[in-house]
């Protein structure tokens, strides 16, 4: 990097994701609603369907939130969570299902992008652009390696509930760094956005939730000791708000109603699985690809740090601190699931690991800099050996694993080979002939699900959740399978 210019590099990586993720751009114009995001808008979509005036357009703008309100006192008091889900875009007078992976990609990309450049500015005083860096090397490795890609990208209602909630705290924690390490003076105005925004962060899954509090909490300590009396105010009320609207959540009288048909664990149960199954992911994700990205990013990191005031001088705190928040967020599916949640939960435990690979690499670099002054200057010329090694742990694993390990590879291959125009067809043939049938309606599921696109799951039972809400949602009295086969 001594030659060759940062934003060369920068412009270099930023070409390679876009092409990277052009496939998972595609796709998403394949995708189409399924499960939740038919139980989610099925009162909206009859409603819109039965009236054509100015009242409809009230309805759905209130809508999203008598439906958050309604499933607080009935299922699950994720505020804020329920009133996006009833902005599925399937459901809109002009559908528009394909926004949610534009949605997703974008805001994970986002996020990812404005955090790491966020630490480069105000915490390590560098040039931005090794921020981006940073930022997209994780996101190569992300999106081409987040473990299901369906729930990951393409499923609104899950997508939307782990993913962008991710997104949305990663997001309101670079705003905050942003303000207590600025020079210039925090607003009443500032202050209160922040406020709300860890509000309605706090609104989302609980897994999330929890760690964006524990972060904050964290942030206090540091503020009441080494930062301005205003600023340790200002994230006081902060916190202070985002644990509220996470109480707010947790008492909902929906929560003990979905409790009740669940085995879940007690809290210090819940607690030691959470954090062995954190220590087993290390096994499930640590591999090729992932040391290849870690080398390459070495040397940006070296160059992000050598000139910090930022003293590294607690490397074992720092890591038992980054572990235990990436662990904290599987405590509440264990807690109440007895399992370390769904697919879509997985992804984004997947994010975070990268957060915390990247994390922890950033503090142990710093911490040998600040020891050894010598060690940029070795950095810098081990830079082509660096990223010569880390070429070459890809053409390893390339040859060992091949290609189809990754997740454009796959979407491409189910685009090439016409799995996901099969997909919509079929799925189209189902929903048409439950719209065109006001009684039963007897149906076949899709015949195979794709690498990226899921089937329906309709069951032989009219009752099964996935059917009433398929029903309600097209208007037929009742679903039912009419092949046993699924």
């Amino acid at each position: 990097m001594k030659h060759i210019n940062p934003k060369t590099i920068l412009i270099m990586l930023l070409a390679f994701f876009v092409m990277s993720i052009v496939p998972i751009m595609i796709m998403a114009f394949y995708a189409r609603p399924l499960w939740d995001d038919y139980s989610s808008t099925a009162f909206l979509k009859a409603f819109m369907d039965e009236h054509d005036n100015p009242l409809t357009y009230l309805v759905a703008v209130i809508y999203p939130i008598a439906y958050s309100v309604t499933m607080y006192f009935s299922w699950q008091g994720t505020y804020f969570a329920e009133v996006l889900f009833a902005l599925q875009p399937g459901a809109w007078p002009v559908p528009a299902y394909w926004l949610t992976t534009f949605i997703i990609v974008g805001s994970v990309t986002f996020s990812f992008i404005f955090f790491w450049t966020t630490i480069a500015d105000k915490l390590f005083n560098c040039d931005k652009n090794y921020g981006w860096i940073i930022a997209l090397l994780m996101l190569i490795l992300q999106f081409q390696k987040v473990p299901f890609i369906h729930q990951g990208f393409y499923w609104y209602n899950g997508a939307i509930y782990y993913s962008f909630f991710l997104a949305l705290s990663l997001f309101e924690i670079a705003l905050v760094i942003r303000m207590l390490f600025s020079q210039t003076d925090i607003t009443k105005k500032k202050r209160n956005l922040l406020a709300f925004l860890a509000f309605l962060v706090s609104g989302g899954n609980y897994s999330n939730a929890l760690v964006n509090c524990m972060i904050l909490i964290l942030t206090l300590i540091y503020a009441r000791f080494f930062l301005e009396k205003d600023k340790f105010k200002a994230i006081r009320l902060i916190m202070a708000v985002a644990l509220i609207g996470l109480l707010i959540s947790m008492v909902a009288p929906g929560n003990s109603i979905r409790a009740a048909g669940e085995n879940g664990m007690s809290a210090p149960r819940a607690i030691y699985h959470a954090l062995r199954y954190a220590l087993s992911t290390g096994k499930m994700w640590l591999g090729p690809w992932q040391f290849a990205i870690l080398l390459i990013m070495i040397p940006a990191v070296g160059k992000m740090v050598k000139d910090s005031k930022v003293s590294f001088k607690y490397p074992i705190l720092a890591l038992v601190l980054m572990f235990g928040l990436y662990a904290a967020q599987m405590a509440p599916p264990f807690f109440g699931l007895s399992s370390p949640g769904a697919e879509r939960q997985i992804d984004m435990y997947y994010y975070s690991f990268q957060l915390l690979m990247a994390g922890s690499l950033i503090y142990v670099e710093g911490w040998f800099i600040k020891r050894f002054p010598k060690l940029p200057e070795a950095l810098e010329k081990a830079t082509p050996f660096l990223v010569g090694a880390g070429v070459l742990l890809v053409v390893i694993g390339f040859v060992v694993r091949g290609l189809g390990n990754f997740n454009s590879v796959k979407i491409a291959d189910d685009l090439i080979s016409g799995r996901a125009e099969q997909y919509v067809r079929e799925y189209k043939e189902i929903t048409q002939k439950m719209a065109s049938e006001d009684g039963i309606c007897y149906v076949t599921d899709i015949s195979q699900k794709t690498h990226s696109l899921d089937k329906l799951y309709i069951d032989e039972d009219p009752l099964n959740w996935v059917n009433t809400s398929m029903a309600d949602y097209f208007g037929c009295e009742k679903v039912i399978l009419l092949d046993a086969t699924k």
